[in-house]
């Protein structure tokens, strides 16, 4: 993953949680819900960012989050060690090269990650391949507006979006297809509906 991003959420570190946990907070608690963890189960969150979402997970589940981050990753280690979650492991990781051996995770979620990584259809590629066969994994992105005017002023900004951190304008759907994963069900959420929660798994219909 480029330097670029590490450099932008390292700033970003220091007022993630007072400018973004409240306005993504919504989704965060939609997407814990849609993921429905049982005990026992094992989770990897993709992008754990601050950990806002780490005490959520009951303390029967082993949660693994990672981060390429390492200023992100002290914030949520500070929330491990506040909030006893010794259920969680951390690790500073690029997201598109996991070091997981493949079919580790039961469920694997990745929030607001695929529009800011260099390589969106590699990175999904390995969440498929970390998350075992009968696994889920949950993709929470910001997806834009519906209004097509908006929609073109937002395509039009997105290099400048891209350059801040923001992520960039993808084609969520294609990739999906491409790495042969399936919707099962999805939501919108966060203020105006202006992102989308998705739960799919691999399709039993493609190689």
């Amino acid at each position: 993953m480029s330097e670029h991003i590490k450099k932008v959420y390292s700033f970003y570190s220091w007022i993630y949680d007072a400018f973004f946990g409240k306005i993504f907070e919504h989704g965060r608690y939609s997407a814990f819900h849609m993921m429905n963890v049982r005990p026992d189960e094992t989770i990897l969150e993709v992008g754990v960012g601050t950990g806002l979402s780490l005490p959520l997970y009951p303390k029967d589940t082993r949660v693994v989050g990672i981060d390429i981050s390492q200023e992100m990753l002290d914030k949520a280690e500070r929330k491990k060690q506040y909030y006893n979650l010794s259920h969680v492991n951390l690790s500073t990781m690029d997201a598109s090269s996991m070091s997981f051996a493949d079919n580790t995770f039961d469920k694997v979620i990745a929030s607001h990650v695929i529009t800011v990584v260099p390589d969106p259809l590699r990175t999904l590629k390995e969440i498929k391949r970390v998350c075992k066969k009968e696994g889920e994994i949950f993709i929470l992105n910001y997806t834009g507006c519906n209004n097509k005017f908006i929609s073109r002023f937002e395509k039009f900004i997105s290099p400048f979006r891209d350059k801040v951190g923001l992520g960039k304008h993808i084609n969520l759907d294609e990739l999906l297809r491409d790495t042969h994963l399936s919707i099962l069900c999805e939501q919108q959420v966060n203020f105006l509906g202006m992102c989308r929660l998705i739960k799919c798994k691999s399709s039993p219909f493609l190689a």
